[in-house]
């Protein structure tokens, strides 16, 4: 489970759309798949401020044979990309900082998931579909998350407050 991230100074307001992260999270969670890196934010000012998360799974956590990277942005929905880091150094090496956009070996829309707010549940099951077979789920999964307008409105107070 995550833990509110330390040293905001203004949380939760930051972070509007934290409520979403943590209901993904929970679902991960339960579904026994934590990522293994996560990384919540916004775009800079001059990029509209969109919302985004990002969630990476090792080759260590997979079936596959590399990683798994979900990304979602609040206006795009969820999209997913197939790493392979075979052929690189690996993460741990000392001037490798994180992933690299040449990583991704194959990618795309989560196109399963066809809402932009999609239930953290089917989330979690579209995740596991890519982490444990390596290849994107099938079917439609299209229950909306039932705080997706709290979020939505949260998200527009804090656009106001920091353009002005």
């Amino acid at each position: 489970m995550l833990l509110d991230p330390p040293g905001w100074s203004d949380w939760p307001q930051s972070l509007p759309h934290w409520p979403y992260v943590q209901a993904v999270d929970a679902a991960l969670t339960g579904q026994g798949i934590p990522p293994g890196i996560v990384r919540v934010n916004c775009t800079a000012p001059r990029y509209g401020r969109t919302m985004y998360m990002i969630l990476v799974w090792d080759v260590s956590r997979t079936g596959g044979r590399g990683g798994v990277r979900l990304n979602w942005e609040e206006e795009t929905g969820w999209a997913y990309g197939l790493l392979d880091l075979t052929w690189r150094e690996p993460l741990w090496a000392p001037n490798k900082l994180g992933l690299h956009s040449d990583d991704a070996i194959a990618g795309g829309s989560v196109t399963a998931l066809h809402r932009t707010f999609a239930d953290p549940h089917e989330v979690a099951a579209a995740a596991g579909h890519l982490v444990h077979h390596w290849r994107p789920p099938g079917g439609a999964y299209d229950t909306p998350w039932h705080q997706e307008e709290e979020v939505r409105a949260a998200i527009t107070a804090f656009r106001q407050h920091t353009t002005g």
